[in-house]
């Protein structure tokens, strides 16, 4: 510890990834003033540990008001700030937490809606899948190989989502899935495929304890992994498109199962 700059975490963010610290171990960066200031509000309430706050000179002065016990706050002024980060940095404020640690097994059994993604390759987009399913209402995310869930980038689009919904991410996601289908009798694991067989998406009627698996942005979900599904639904194509972007798609499916429940 004697070593450590309590300014490290924060240095050349554009790519970051976790950040490793001496006293808590893996950490994250989240930055921008409303997912900081809910960070925060998480951290007072017991549910992540914050070690550091960063903040501008300018915005310093509220920050300290919000802080949880324990937490350090460092102040700079802002082109300090932008070139620590290493981009330029305009909203005021960043932090650093320790990553929880995954939720239980008996958490992901007990899910009856649940999104699936075996493999993405874009950070961006699995943020955007974890902010719909969080802001949904799904119970939670089974995930694949992919970026990081608490990358920087994934955990800006996420929008806290990250935190605020039950994440589990696993080398084979498909024996987790199984675990979970056999859980209780009349689950049903769906794929999304634009597929001859797929069932029209406006027509889904998701059974009670229901998975929707959603594949990886260039090939989809293969033929063995469709294999390992109990249906496949669609969202009709117009206007001479041939799909939607993972993101948009898992969004609109996403809310038929929760509109269904």
């Amino acid at each position: 510890m004697a070593d450590f700059d309590p300014w490290d975490p924060y240095r050349d963010l554009r790519f970051a990834g976790t950040r490793e610290h001496p006293e808590f171990g893996s950490c994250f960066i989240a930055e921008g003033r409303i997912l900081v200031e809910d960070l925060l509000a998480a951290g007072r309430a017991g549910r992540l540990r914050v070690v550091s706050v960063a903040a501008t000179t300018t915005a310093a002065g509220a920050a300290r008001a919000l802080l949880p016990e324990g937490t350090e706050l460092l102040v700079a002024e802002p082109a300090a700030l932008s070139e620590l980060a290493g981009f330029s940095f305009h909203r005021g404020l960043m932090a650093c937490a320790q990553v929880p640690p995954p939720p239980s097994a008996a958490t992901l059994r007990a899910a009856r809606r649940l999104l699936v993604l075996p493999r993405l390759y874009d950070g961006e987009n699995l943020g955007l899948l974890l902010r719909s399913a969080a802001a949904l209402g799904l119970d939670g995310v089974l995930a694949g190989p992919g970026p990081g869930l608490w990358s920087r980038r994934t955990v800006r689009v996420s929008m806290g989502a990250v935190w605020r919904i039950p994440v589990w991410r696993v080398e084979d996601p498909w024996a987790l899935l199984a675990d979970w289908k056999a859980a209780e009798t009349g689950s049903e694991i769906v794929a999304a495929a634009l597929t001859r067989e797929a069932e029209d998406a406006r027509a889904w009627r998701p059974a009670t304890r229901s998975a929707l698996v959603m594949g990886p942005e260039d090939t989809g979900l293969d033929a063995a992994q469709l294999a390992q599904c109990d249906r496949t639904v669609a969202i009709p194509m117009a206007s001479g498109m041939d799909s939607l972007n993972v993101a948009a798609a898992g969004a609109i499916l996403m809310f038929r199962m929760v509109e269904s429940r």
